[in-house]
């Protein structure tokens, strides 16, 4: 018993140039990576997930949306963010802008009236919109087009929202599929980081 325990030893050893000892040699063997790597790839898988969150909790939202109302009876009080809401109204000051991927054209305007900003495709159409109403995160994508319209005199202050007409849950899978890709590699890592440890105190 303790001649195959010593070749086992001298197996491992020689896999790892000299160093590696055998408790090491069956962690990479197992899992295929050091626990530091494992855990930074927990860390990276953690931090995608949560910049996806958003998108995959509106794509689960529900389809009905939160009437705010049309001029001179708007609801905003109701809005929630990262939902499908619908509102009708004049844009008053509009910018053109493009679409970042497509080039496609879009419109953003303030709701005459309110502090809401609507982004909405083409440059002109009908004055009801319905859409994702952003994230406190996605405002951050208008900021250069809030300061076009206060230099314009707009009275809008630094706690806008937006609404991004025409996004709609469960039409955007990308999101969705990336998380799930994330979602699998975050468990891989994390049993490799934490499969080492759970084996050590069963040894105990």
């Amino acid at each position: 018993m303790s001649d195959e325990r010593d070749s086992e030893q001298g197996f491992f050893a020689r896999q790892g140039g000299g160093t590696a000892t055998p408790e090491r040699a069956r962690r990479r063997l197992a899992w295929g990576l050091s626990p530091v790597v494992a855990l930074a790839a927990v860390l990276v898988a953690g931090w995608l997930l949560f910049i996806l969150w958003p998108d995959v909790a509106y794509f689960a939202s529900p389809r009905a949306p939160i009437d705010l109302g049309g001029p001179g009876a708007y609801r905003l009080e109701a809005a929630r963010e990262n939902r499908l809401v619908q509102v009708r109204g004049e844009l008053v000051d509009p910018v053109a802008v493009s679409e970042g991927r497509s080039g496609a054209p879009r419109t953003v305007g303030r709701l005459e009236g309110t502090n809401l900003l609507v982004d909405r495709p083409g440059r002109t159409g009908p004055p009801v919109y319905e859409g994702r109403l952003l994230p406190a995160a996605g405002r951050d994508a208008y900021a250069a087009v809030a300061d076009v319209l206060r230099q314009r005199g707009t009275p809008l202050g630094g706690g806008f929202r937006v609404l991004r007409d025409g996004e709609r849950p469960r039409r955007q899978w990308l999101p969705v599929l990336g998380a799930l890709l994330v979602v699998v590699v975050l468990a891989l890592n994390l049993r490799a980081f934490l499969g080492p440890l759970l084996t050590r105190r069963e040894e105990r």
